[in-house]
């Protein structure tokens, strides 16, 4: 219990097992190059944001917003936003980081290459 009466759950156990297919799983992810155009099934994108939600944050503060956009002109109203955005603090970086902030894209909402 804590000093306002409410119950703390214990904390888990993580087997040796549990550890190695955790660490099997930091070493496979990788970023996302290439993206499909069928469209995610009912739900899913739900019940991955609720998943994302748990991540940790400091002070349980979670700041941040997450937004779906399916429609394709606002996806090219997004990417051109953007591109504007990164064009602006491009221009702000030291040289030795502006070459490493230019990578930044947003291929993800942009058309889908075969």
């Amino acid at each position: 219990m804590t000093e306002n009466g409410t119950s703390i759950a214990a904390a888990p156990v993580f087997t040796s097992a549990f550890r190695m297919q955790l660490l099997d799983l930091f070493r496979w992810r990788r970023d996302v190059r290439r993206f499909r155009s069928d469209p995610v099934p009912v739900g899913v994108i739900d019940q991955l944001l609720e998943v994302a939600c748990l991540a940790p944050s400091v002070g349980l503060s979670q700041p941040w917003r997450f937004v779906t956009v399916d429609d394709p002109v606002r996806r090219d109203s997004v990417r051109a936003n953007f591109q504007t955005c990164k064009a602006q603090a491009l221009a702000s970086q030291p040289t030795d980081r502006a070459a490493l902030y230019a990578r930044l894209k947003l291929a993800g909402l942009g058309p889908v290459r075969a």
